[in-house]
């Protein structure tokens, strides 16, 4: 049906095609063909030979009736009067448009855009609604925007385009992810005095900073894992990298990258334990290890160590001996029962330990410590010279000897606490020893916790025995 309207002027049609594009904007319709200036322009064109009314116009989406064209019209009008220097052609109108960034954002990088999004967490930085939008049969859709702080282009018409000069407008700090609601309200002239940029990029700060510390707080924290081992019984026996991680995975923990530098330590104890020269060189692979962890340590790559280790007992107490007591640590045990590997089982009993002492009458330099675990010390098999010393030890209540013992964590933690007190029993007792002796038969965990407990420089040299041949030898001598 042929169009007709009023004889507008430019500026008339121009303030007329803004409220069309703001109720637009309101309703949420989304510009496609021709833009609304040229829409209306068209219209106007068309109707000036046209006498008849139409029942209704549609511009850029929005369908209205003629009288309310009108009515637009006319608020329009009145707009005008009040300009102190309104444009005065069609090319004036055209370029004092509704300002329209969509082409300005895209030349934002798709990276920067990406990073924008991340660190925002995929919510608004100022009233942090989430912006990821909601999912439908195919896909997912997202409502949030790219908002520039210092405008997108340094001109009068660009929201604080003119308040700082900066050189690049497209960078990531220039750019806050927002909602279609407060990208709005940034960006009206009437509020320009408030969101300011110093204001804003305090806003996208305090955000980030809140995102920051969400997402590091809870969450698998990670780890670096030291796994020891060597011959035991005549087996060489080593943790996996797949059952070291299965068991950080239960606890809550992430294994670090491969490699030494980066969180995967591995001592490999090789050779004979019948010989000595074995025992000399287990302690030098240990240290050796060892040396590279506060090296990582010390450059900040690791703040936790989790201790996967199976080796004869004396080894074990040397490694806890030489572990920096600064570094948070957690030990793990090697199960022997149907599938549980080196994962703490929760459900398992917890035990508690007693302790108990024999000082006899002769006071002496040297004392026996003695701890019974696995099973009980014999002191028939000691060896000569340790006969007649005083004598300490540590064992499971109600003698609950074997090596499934250890099997809840907590079990561990009240074997540490009763064997720290056991030592300051033992330096209370007999303040004058100069050396100890540590005798024991004991799981891979509580024989680390032995050697964590010793204080050098405050206790005596503690040489460490190992079974063999029906009595006990001294193969390690730590706390020197």
């Amino acid at each position: 049906m042929p169009l007709h309207l009023p004889d507008l002027d430019p500026t008339t049609r121009h303030y007329m095609l803004r409220d069309f594009d703001n109720e637009q904007a309101e309703q949420s319709f989304i510009p496609a063909g021709l833009s609304a200036h040229a829409q209306v322009e068209a219209l106007f064109k068309n109707s000036s030979t046209s006498t008849d009314t139409p029942a209704s116009v549609e511009v850029r989406g929005y369908s209205g009736s003629a009288s309310r064209v009108r009515t637009l019209a006319s608020r329009a009008a009145t707009k005008r009067t009040v300009l102190s220097d309104p444009p005065h052609t069609v090319e004036d109108v055209a370029q004092e448009r509704v300002r329209d960034t969509s082409v300005k954002r895209g030349n934002i990088k798709e990276p920067v855009r990406l990073a924008v999004w991340a660190r925002a967490a995929g919510c608004c930085v100022m009233c942090s609604a989430n912006l990821l939008g909601s999912r439908t049969y195919l896909h997912s859709v997202t409502v949030g925007e790219l908002a520039h702080n210092v405008g997108a282009t340094a001109t009068p018409g660009s929201p604080r385009g003119l308040s700082e000069d900066i050189a690049d407008r497209e960078a990531e700090e220039n750019l806050l992810l927002l909602c279609h609601a407060c990208h709005r309200l940034i960006d009206n002239e009437d509020h320009a005095p408030y969101f300011t940029t110093e204001r804003l990029r305090a806003l996208k700060k305090e955000h980030e900073d809140r995102v920051r510390v969400a997402a590091t707080s809870g969450g698998l924290r990670r780890t670096a894992a030291v796994r020891v081992g060597g011959l035991v019984r005549g087996v060489t026996a080593f943790a996996s990298r797949r059952q070291t991680a299965d068991a950080l995975l239960a606890d809550g923990y992430l294994g670090l990258t491969d490699g030494r530098w980066e969180g995967d330590f591995r001592c490999h104890i090789a050779g004979d334990p019948s010989r000595s020269s074995y025992w000399i060189a287990a302690q030098e692979e240990i240290d050796h290890t060892l040396r590279l962890v506060e090296q990582s340590v010390a450059s900040g790559h690791v703040d936790h160590l989790s201790i996967f280790a199976i080796a004869p007992v004396p080894l074990l107490v040397c490694l806890g001996s030489r572990l920096d007591d600064k570094t948070d640590t957690r030990l793990y045990q090697k199960h022997r029962d149907g599938d549980q590997g080196w994962r703490w089982d929760n459900a398992a009993p917890i035990y508690d330990f007693t302790t108990r002492g024999t000082i006899g009458s002769t006071p002496n330099k040297e004392v026996v410590i003695a701890a019974s675990l696995t099973a009980e010390v014999q002191k028939t098999n000691l060896p000569e010279p340790l006969q007649g010393l005083p004598y300490f030890e540590i064992r499971p209540e109600a003698d609950r000897f074997g090596p499934t013992l250890f099997a809840h964590p907590d079990t561990l933690r009240n074997f540490a606490d009763r064997w720290r007190s056991l030592l300051a029993e033992v330096e209370t007792a007999c303040p004058k020893a100069t050396k100890w002796h540590l005798v024991a038969a004991a799981p891979l965990t509580p024989a680390i916790e032995m050697g964590r407990a010793f204080m050098r420089q405050a206790q005596p040299p503690i040489d460490v025995y190992e079974r063999q041949k029906g009595t006990y030898t001294p193969v390690v001598r730590v706390n020197t």
